[in-house]
């Protein structure tokens, strides 16, 4: 099946009620990410030719949030009165395309993955079917619809749990809330659904209706459960913050990456690391952050749409954001990469250290108490401590080039713009507002003066 023909009904108008947020339930966050975001981050990756959002309680916080994300091809529809999965179904057909493939998911079940979809597409399209469902056999059943079966194992029926007889309550088989319909007998079949006693309409009925007209309804089994469980109650979010994280540390565990402490790694979606890589306590890595081979994040930092390179190491309290980080070089601890930086290979930035639309070259030493701001930094430099380059003026910003093999004493001021010569140093103390060539020292110090007999203003 092509994805041409891929239409996706993705439904999200529920209310938290149960959860009492008075607010869309598909906007919560699980571990910073909402529930929306992570369904629209997976169905992106299958490149529809149409993703139709059907919303409904404070509809504009859902279509306000997904347009921050700026996904192709997203249609809403609103569901004013929330009469079920049915109705909001119905809702959306009118914005389907002929002949199309439609996928349509609950926007309350976070972890379905790219994987378990594409299975599920590809199962529905090797075997033609008409409609599949995915399922699955849960230890607990409980709160799930169950799949009736006749004598020859066709799908009969999807009975919600509020409905079941105590016999059909012990059916391990739910149903998963995956369907894959073809759009022609969606659109023909999903009239017939009518309301049921609680004046909802179930899409679940439409199963029943395919099966009394002798349309096949095929399933596909998905092994772990997890992928599906719903957030409905209080007890549901919880355990759905304690899955994200599991699935998390399985992944890592697959990739030979030690977590120290799981329970509060953070990580995004888009987040890459490499294998051997170890990380500590309390670190967020956000965006689209790459952590390489052999790194070492030791805990409490957080990193956002940077790259830390092979063999390298972040220590404690360490902030980079929008940074590339070469291989072995050490941050921190308590360094503060702002955006723009490029910070190469063999490079030690130390503790108080603040770095701002740099590039610092290779070999080079910045290791304590220092502010390095729109600088290009040859190799081998070594910054000594209280060094500043004085970039803005009040209202531009200017440029420092120190070059090769450059000695800046401590507690120096650069003023920009500036440029230190190969082979230069700095006296400790000195503040330079001009270029300094290449093989000097440049000094800027008055003479010392020594006072006798001076003695301290008594306190009153």
């Amino acid at each position: 099946m092509s994805n041409k023909n891929l239409n996706i009904i993705l439904l999200c108008a529920g209310k938290s009620s149960r959860l009492k947020f008075n607010l869309p339930k598909v906007i919560l966050p699980i571990n910073g990410r909402t529930l929306i975001e992570r369904s629209l981050e997976n169905l992106d990756k299958l490149n529809p030719k149409k993703t139709i959002i059907v919303t409904g309680f404070r509809d504009d916080l859902v279509t306000n949030l997904v347009k921050t994300f700026h996904y192709k091809n997203i249609e809403f529809v609103s569901q004013k009165t929330q009469l079920g999965t049915g109705h909001a179904v119905k809702r959306a057909i009118g914005s389907l395309d002929k002949s199309s493939t439609v996928l349509i998911l609950n926007g309350d079940t976070p972890f379905v993955d790219i994987d378990t979809i594409k299975q599920s597409i590809s199962f529905h399209s090797k075997n033609k079917s008409v409609f599949t469902i995915a399922t699955s056999f849960p230890k607990d059943p409980k709160g799930y619809g169950r799949i009736l079966r006749d004598n020859d194992n066709q799908i009969l029926d999807i009975v919600e749990e509020r409905d079941c007889s105590s016999e059909q309550k012990l059916i391990k088989e739910v149903n998963a809330g995956l369907y894959l319909v073809d759009s022609v007998l969606l659109i023909k079949h999903i009239k017939k659904i009518k309301k049921n006693k609680n004046s909802e309409y179930y899409l679940t009925d439409l199963i029943n209706i395919f099966a009394r007209n002798g349309l096949d309804v095929n399933s596909i089994p998905i092994k772990d459960e997890r992928k599906f469980i719903n957030i409905n109650t209080f007890d549901d979010y919880k355990y759905a913050h304690d899955i994200d994280k599991m699935f998390i540390y399985e992944e890592c565990i697959k990739n030979n990456i030690f977590l120290s402490d799981p329970g509060t790694f953070q990580k995004d979606f888009n987040v890459k690391i490499s294998k051997n890589v170890s990380i500590g306590p309390n670190v967020i890595l956000k965006g689209k952050t790459e952590i390489k081979e052999g790194a070492r994040i030791e805990g409490n930092a957080y990193i956002d749409d940077s790259t830390i390179g092979r063999g390298s190491i972040v220590k404690p309290f360490t902030s980079i954001e929008g940074s590339i980080v070469g291989s072995m070089t050490q941050i921190g601890p308590f360094a503060n990469l702002r955006p723009g930086n490029n910070i190469k290979d063999n490079i030690k930035v130390g503790n108080f250290v603040e770095i701002k639309k740099s590039s610092i070259g290779n070999r080079s030493k910045i290791p304590h108490l220092s502010y390095i701001g729109d600088t290009e930094m040859g190799t081998g430099v070594n910054i000594g401590a209280g060094t500043i380059t004085c970039n803005y003026d009040g209202v531009s910003k200017h440029k420092t080039i120190i070059e090769d093999n450059v000695f800046v004493g401590s507690d120096s001021m650069l003023i920009a713009p500036i440029k230190l010569g190969k082979n230069s140093t700095t006296g400790a103390g000195s503040v330079l507002s001009s270029d300094l060539p290449a093989d000097s020292l440049g000094v800027t110090r008055t003479k010392e003066k020594h006072i006798k007999n001076w003695k301290r203003r008594p306190k009153k």
